[in-house]
């Protein structure tokens, strides 16, 4: 009996990143959709959520982070190709934090993979990533950003997390009379 549950969990644990980074995937495509049609057929551009604080504001990203190489005509070449090299990269960590069954990081790699996919998606289809989320605190404008960013931050913080707290050889765990939990 107790077999059945564990391999009941094992079953949950291999299927929820999947169906994590599906549905973040989704999430992303879907909002930034959605944002793209009511710009091209509506002529909207910004909106007003918490004035001075918080805004829905469509742009069309052709570079990196924070508009890195955005005015470069090479820029979405190399974006495309290093977005590829980091898919491969990432699922091949992946494939590694499966064998290990690291819970923690594998829905940080579900969180980090739907960023990437969701990114690459608007590279493919339109040359550039659109964004829509705008954050101003005082005179401070934070850069726009989407869902695939805000996925793509979490999953990071989550993998820094886990190797500093989580991890059985963990900067910051204590070693003394804690039980190997990093599968939890």
């Amino acid at each position: 009996m107790q077999r059945t549950g564990t391999n009941r969990r094992s079953i949950i644990w291999g299927v929820l990143p999947i169906i994590l980074l599906v549905v973040f995937v989704l999430i992303d495509q879907i909002t930034k959709s959605y944002c793209k049609n009511l710009y091209e057929n509506h002529g909207w551009t910004k909106t007003t959520f918490i004035d001075g604080f918080f805004y829905f504001y469509y742009t069309e990203n052709t570079g990196a982070a924070f508009s890195f190489l955005s005015g470069v005509s090479w820029g979405q070449y190399f974006f495309t190709a290093l977005t590829v090299v980091a898919l491969v990269l990432f699922f091949i960590f992946y494939i590694y934090v499966c064998r290990k069954n690291y819970r923690w990081l594998k829905i940080a790699m579900a969180f980090i993979l739907a960023g990437t996919i969701g990114n690459f998606i608007d590279r493919l289809a339109y040359n550039y990533v659109v964004d829509f989320i705008s954050w101003v605190f005082g005179s401070y404008h934070f850069p726009v950003f989407n869902m695939a960013d805000v996925f793509i931050t979490v999953g990071v913080i989550m993998f820094v997390a886990h190797y500093l707290f989580i991890d059985k050889d963990a900067v910051f765990r204590s070693k003394h009379g804690k039980k190997d939990d990093c599968n939890n």
